[in-house]
């Protein structure tokens, strides 16, 4: 049976190169969009996930929530 192990990480948007205008819009339940993304923050995005990745991480999900991208990422451990 796999055994997971499991990371969270808080990437600030800010921190990203972006134009003014908000790419991520969120309701009032907390149902998010990525919308008009700038192909220099697709990038950015791209940057981060597959630097993770290249460690081993898988992501799970990502929440947006004040300026900041919430992810939990899960990486399979090496059998004993």
């Amino acid at each position: 049976m796999a055994r997971w192990r499991y990371k969270t990480t808080i990437h600030s948007l800010s921190d990203m190169p972006s134009e003014p205008e908000r790419v991520i819009e969120c309701d009032n339940k907390g149902h998010c969009l990525v919308h008009d993304l700038q192909e220099k923050n697709m990038g950015s995005l791209e940057n981060m996930l597959n630097t993770e990745g290249e460690k081993g991480w898988e992501l799970v999900q990502c929440h947006y929530h004040a300026e900041e991208l919430f992810c939990l990422w899960k990486k399979q451990e090496e059998e004993a």
